[in-house]
């Protein structure tokens, strides 16, 4: 066992899987990243979204609004931004997770579908992945 998630032997379990992948897909996947960003007019970051197109979806791996901001239809905007440009580079759909003291409840407003949960994570709240099918379908089915 090693605490190191960035040395050598970390990054060969990387490729290897990245080769498994590979094979499995016939071809390796594109990674598109997309970021966008919300300054106020001191150049101060008031949000923010990380995320990557690859294997035809959006995967939104951090979405944070100030909250100052929240309420006010900034999050709404970028998610918004992020999946239309999803949608222009060929992503069928956008999924990603929350937690219960997160934005559960923004998501579903927002036509996301929960895919599943993981109670106590951590103690006392829940962890949820959502996603969502830009062509209005059930991201659970194919």
């Amino acid at each position: 066992m090693t605490e190191d998630r960035d040395g050598p032997d970390a990054r060969a379990v990387g490729e290897n899987l990245s080769r498994h992948r590979t094979q499995a897909l016939g071809a390796a996947p594109v990674h598109q990243p997309l970021v966008l960003l919300h300054h106020g007019p001191d150049g101060a970051l008031l949000a923010g979204l990380v995320a990557e197109v690859v294997l035809d979806w959006l995967f939104v791996e951090k979405f944070w609004v100030s909250e100052a901001l929240r309420g006010q239809g900034v999050g709404s905007a970028m998610l918004a931004q992020a999946e239309a440009e999803a949608r222009k580079r060929g992503a069928v759909g956008v999924h990603l997770y929350t937690s219960s003291f997160q934005a559960p409840a923004f998501y579903r407003r927002h036509g996301f579908t929960p895919l599943g949960t993981l109670a106590g994570r951590p103690a006392g709240h829940t962890r949820f992945w959502f996603g969502k099918r830009f062509d209005g379908g059930d991201p659970r089915e194919s």
